[in-house]
């Protein structure tokens, strides 16, 4: 499920006063990610759960501590919470056994609590992963993308009474893009400005800082689709954030790459280009570019590396910035 699922889903459990063994938490989002824990861990102490342990594990990590774990109940206790981090998406040669067994074994009274960043697609191919996938309530944590944003917003203000018009929400998410910590800030402190309030863009303006933060892949992702306007204020805001540009730029130039491979292909005939994998956008952007363009635009790359490291180059801005977001554009129109 995702998480905008899990509060009617955690009241039928309240309901039918009992807990599912095993929760996952995954995604790409770390603000969703733990307000999801801090639900179920409510839920589950609401429900009798009192006792907690914490386990962080890595794929060189003692995963027999999981088992005792469990088995380890508190006097006083008949119901326990054990909470597995696994920071890394791994578990090793090591856990994968030890997990699979004890999922395959629920403890009476135990409510197992997974939490991991969504893994690469080669560790979900794995049976560990599998396994944990289809026998634990997984919970999505995926970031929230930019068009969805005023309306989550809109929901988080609708929590304390207040309403705002598509204007002000539009304002809103363009301020907080990115960081969902800062977003939910914002709100709690506007709910104490103007309770109960329909919010209008000045009051927004006058009383929330811009902290809205970038991904690289939000970058990538808007130049494939076009996004000229939004491809300005990702690059500004990037910079504003110190952003290491020669990783950027290393980033760019092996998107461009691939782009050139996928378009190559698309112009012998060949629908699947094999190492690159070819993502809806990834798709849009190279049949809408030529290898011509792609190619002169790698050119370009190529001198803001050497602007970056300080060196002159004829004919282009001393600003590597100023070029990063004059070449980005030139491949999204």
């Amino acid at each position: 499920m995702h998480v905008d699922q899990l509060e009617a889903y955690l009241a039928r459990c309240t309901k039918n006063g009992q807990m599912d063994p095993f929760w996952l938490i995954s995604g790409t989002d770390d603000f969703l990610a733990v307000e999801a824990g801090d639900a179920v861990r409510a839920t589950a102490r609401h429900l009798g759960y009192t006792d907690r342990q914490v386990l962080e594990l890595t794929a060189s990590g003692d995963w027999s501590r999981l088992t005792m774990a469990a088995a380890d109940m508190g006097m006083f206790d008949d119901r326990k919470i054990v909470e597995v981090r696994i920071p890394t998406g791994k578990v090793g040669k090591n856990g994968a056994p030890t997990l699979l067994q004890y999922l395959d074994h629920p403890v009476d009274g135990v409510v197992t609590i997974f939490t991991l960043p969504t893994p690469e697609w080669q560790t979900q191919k794995e049976a560990w992963w599998a396994a944990l996938s289809r026998k634990a309530t997984h919970i999505d944590c995926t970031a929230i993308e930019r068009r969805l944003m005023p309306q989550w917003l809109q929901a988080r203000l609708a929590r304390h009474g207040m309403s705002a018009s598509t204007e002000t929400l539009e304002a809103f998410a363009d301020m907080t893009e990115g960081n969902l910590f800062a977003a939910a800030q914002e709100v709690e402190k506007l709910s104490l400005l103007y309770p109960k309030a329909t919010l209008t863009t000045e009051q927004l303006r006058t009383s929330v800082a811009n902290s809205a933060r970038f991904e690289f892949d939000t970058l990538f992702e808007s130049m494939k689709l076009g996004q000229a306007d939004r491809i300005v204020r990702i690059i500004d805001g990037l910079e504003a954030q110190a952003e290491a540009l020669p990783y950027l730029l290393a980033m760019l130039t092996s998107e461009i790459r691939s782009l050139i491979k996928l378009r190559s292909g698309y112009d012998q005939g060949i629908s699947r280009v094999p190492g690159v994998f070819a993502t809806p956008s990834s798709q849009q952007a190279a049949r809408r570019l030529t290898v011509k363009k792609l190619c002169a635009a790698l050119s370009v790359c190529a001198d803001i590396d050497r602007l970056a490291k300080g060196l002159p180059v004829p004919k282009r801005d001393s600003d590597p910035w100023i070029e990063l977001k004059s070449v980005v554009l030139f491949l999204a129109n």
